[in-house]
C-alpha cells in the first residue's frame, strides 16, 4: 500500500516561500462568546452528470443536461456530542491514505473522500462549540482544530496571519419593566451585537414605540424605543433577473415563490437613526415566537453603536406595545465589553505544478453549526487533494479560512491588504468560496415554529459575470445534484465589497468587490442561519454535503486549467 508522501518541496515563488516558511502563531486575547440563546448516512458516490433534461436552464439546456421534528433550538444528544469531541482531536480512523493517481486529478474519484459520518461527526462538533463570535475563545479554539485537521489532511505548510478588531462582547444582558402594575422582567431573544454598551446597573428610561415606517425625530431623546423588524420577503423572481442559469431539473421552485427569511430585514437603519436623535436604548421585535426568535445574531457590520439593543419576540413585543405611552418605565442591562483582540486567519498550501494559485476558502466565526461547515468540507476536499502528484496540479492549491465574517469581514479585509504590495493577489487566478453546504428548509409551521419541508435548502453561486466562472459552477451544481439553485451574476454590482456595500451576500464578495479576484461563492440561507446556538446536525443531508465537496474539488480542479485571463474575462 502507498501512503502520502508529506514532503513536498517544490518552491513555488518568493512570496510563497515567505507565506510558509515558518509557523507563526498569533495570540489571541480573545472575549467571551455568550451565546445570545438563553442519523448517521452512508457514502454515495456521484451519478453521470450527462443525463439529460430539459427542465434545466443552464449552458446546455437547449440540447437537454443532466416523525415530529426536534424543537429547533436544543442542544444535540449526549452520544452525538461525544462523537463529535472524538471527531474535532484530528483523528483519521477511516480515512483514505493512498496515494493517488494523476488521473484522478482530472475526474475525481468520489470512492477517495471522507465518509459521510466524518462530515457528520465534525457538524456535531461544530453544534457542541455554540456561537463562535470573531476573535472569541469557542472561535480560536476552532481554529486551532481545523488546523489539526489539516495537518492530518496531509497540509505542511501551514500558517496564521492576524486580524485585528475592536471586539464587543457581552456575558449577560436583561429587560425589565420598572415601573407600574407590569413591572418585572421581560423576556428577550438575544442582543443586538455590537449595539452598544449600559452600565452593570443598566440604564432605565421611558419607553416608546416608533411605528413602522416612522421616522425617528427629538422626541424620542433619552428614551428607549420600541419598534418592529418588520419581514421583507422577496419573490425569487428577484433572484431570478440575476441569474445566469437557474439548476431545477425537478422544477421545485417558481418565479412567484417567496422567499421570506427573517434576518433579510436588518434593524441598522433604524437602530441608526435613533442613535442620531440621542435615544437611550432600543428594543427591535422579531416577529416570530421565542423558540424561533431565540438566537438571533445581527447585524455583524463591526460598527461600534452607541444604542445598547436587544431582540424580543412577538408575545414579548405585544406586551411591551400595551405598556409604550411614554410614562412607563423600562430598565435594559447590556454592559458589554470592548477590547482589542488579535484573531487569526489559517492558511495551507498544497504545491502544484505553477506558481498561479487557485484559493478555496471559507469563513471559520459563525453562529451555529450551518454557519458555517464550509471549513469541515475543505477539510475534506484537502485530504483528496494533498494526495495527487504535485505534477498533477495545474495550480498551487491555497486553503484560506478566514475570520471575522460575524465582524464585518476583517479576516478577508486584512488579508488583503497584508498581501497588496508583496505579489500574491496577482498570483492568484480564482477563489472558490464555499459556504452552509448540506442544507435542508425548515420554514416556520402554522404556529411560527422551525419545521422540515423535506426539500433541501435554495442555493445560490455568486460570482462576477464571467463565462468561465458560470459554466463550471453549472457544471458542478449538475455533478453534485445540488438542486434547486441559481448561477448568480452580482446583485449589486457596483458594491464597494465593504461590509455596508456587498457586491453579493456571502464571504467571497470581499475578493472580487475590494481585490478584483475572481470569486465563485457557493451560499445557502437557511431560516435558522443566523440563530446562535441552534441545533444544525438534524438540519443537514450529509449524503448532499458529499457529492458537493466531491463536486467543488471537480469544480477546483477545472478551473486550474482555465486560463487566469479568461477567468477575469467580464462580459459587457
Amino acid at each position: 500500500m502507498q501512503h502520502v508522501d508529506r514532503s513536498r518541496s517544490k518552491s513555488v515563488g518568493i512570496w510563497l516561500a515567505a507565506l510558509v516558511g515558518s509557523m507563526a502563531a498569533v495570540a489571541a486575547c480573545g472575549g467571551d462568546d455568550a451565546s445570545p440563546a438563553s442519523a448517521g448516512a452512508s457514502d454515495a458516490s456521484l451519478p453521470d452528470a450527462s443525463t439529460p433534461d430539459a427542465s434545466m436552464t443552464g449552458p446546455d439546456a437547449a440540447t437537454g443536461a443532466p416523525d415530529a421534528a426536534p424543537d429547533a433550538t436544543t442542544g444535540a444528544p449526549d452520544a452525538a456530542s461525544d462523537a463529535g469531541a472524538d471527531a474535532s482531536d484530528g483523528a483519521t480512523a477511516g480515512w483514505p491514505t493512498d496515494l493517488l493517481p494523476a488521473s484522478d486529478a482530472t475526474q475525481v474519484d468520489p470512492s477517495e473522500f471522507l465518509s459521510t459520518d466524518q462530515l457528520q461527526a465534525w457538524q456535531v462538533d461544530l453544534d457542541g462549540r455554540g456561537l463562535r463570535a470573531t476573535g472569541g475563545t469557542a472561535h480560536e479554539a476552532f481554529i486551532d482544530a481545523l488546523h489539526d485537521r489539516l495537518v492530518s489532511a496531509g497540509i505542511t505548510q501551514l500558517r496564521f496571519e492576524p486580524a485585528t478588531l475592536s471586539q464587543w462582547s457581552v456575558d449577560s444582558w436583561s429587560l425589565a419593566v420598572a415601573s407600574g402594575p407590569s413591572a418585572g422582567s421581560v423576556q428577550t431573544a438575544s442582543y443586538v451585537p455590537y449595539s452598544g454598551t449600559t452600565p452593570a446597573t443598566g440604564i432605565t428610561a421611558p419607553l416608546v414605540f416608533l411605528a413602522d415606517g416612522a421616522t425617528p425625530d427629538a422626541s424620542v431623546a433619552g428614551k428607549i424605543v420600541l419598534f418592529d423588524v418588520v419581514e421583507q420577503p422577496i419573490p425569487l423572481a428577484y433572484f431570478e433577473q440575476f441569474a445566469a442559469y437557474t439548476y431545477d431539473p425537478q422544477q421545485t421552485v417558481s418565479p412567484s415563490d417567496i422567499y421570506a427569511r427573517s434576518y433579510l430585514s436588518m434593524p441598522t437603519p433604524t437602530l441608526d437613526a435613533l442613535q442620531a436623535e440621542g435615544a437611550a436604548g432600543a428594543i427591535a421585535i422579531i416577529e416570530a415566537p421565542y423558540a424561533t426568535a431565540k438566537g438571533a445574531y445581527y447585524p455583524y457590520d463591526r460598527v461600534l453603536r452607541a444604542i445598547p439593543s436587544v431582540f424580543v419576540d412577538q408575545d414579548a413585543g405585544a406586551s411591551l406595545k400595551a405598556l409604550a405611552d411614554g410614562t412607563t418605565q423600562v430598565q435594559l442591562t447590556l454592559p458589554a465589553t470592548v477590547t482589542q483582540v488579535q484573531t487569526r486567519n489559517l492558511i495551507g498550501v498544497i504545491p502544484g505544478a505553477s506558481d498561479e494559485i487557485t484559493v478555496i476558502n471559507s469563513h471559520t466565526d459563525g453562529t451555529n453549526g450551518i454557519e458555517d461547515n464550509g471549513p469541515n468540507a475543505i477539510v475534506a476536499m484537502s485530504q483528496y487533494l494533498a494526495r495527487l502528484p504535485q505534477a498533477s496540479l495545474p495550480r498551487t492549491i491555497m486553503v484560506l479560512l478566514t475570520s471575522g465574517h460575524f465582524a464585518g469581514g476583517v479576516g478577508a479585509e486584512a488579508f488583503l491588504t497584508t498581501h497588496a504590495s508583496d505579489g500574491l493577489l496577482a498570483q492568484i487566478a480564482s477563489v472558490l468560496t464555499v459556504e452552509h453546504l448540506g442544507a435542508q428548509e425548515w420554514l416556520p409551521d402554522t404556529n411560527g415554529l422551525l419545521a422540515p419541508t423535506g426539500k433541501p435548502e435554495l442555493g445560490g453561486m455568486f460570482m462576477p459575470n464571467v463565462q468561465a466562472l458560470e459554466d463550471a459552477s453549472y457544471s458542478m451544481l449538475q455533478l453534485a445534484q445540488a438542486a434547486p439553485a441559481f448561477v448568480m451574476t452580482p446583485t449589486n454590482p457596483s458594491g464597494t465589497g465593504d461590509a455596508d456595500n456587498p457586491v453579493w451576500p456571502g464571504e467571497g464578495q470581499y475578493f472580487w468587490g475590494i481585490g478584483q479576484i475572481p470569486d465563485v461563492n457557493y451560499i445557502t440561507g437557511p431560516s435558522y442561519l443566523l440563530n446562535a446556538g441552534v441545533t444544525t446536525a438534524d438540519k443537514v443531508d450529509y449524503d448532499r454535503m458529499r457529492r458537493e465537496t466531491v463536486a467543488f474539488t471537480q469544480m477546483l480542479l477545472e478551473l486550474s486549467q482555465v486560463p487566469a485571463a479568461s477567468l477575469r474575462a467580464v462580459k459587457p
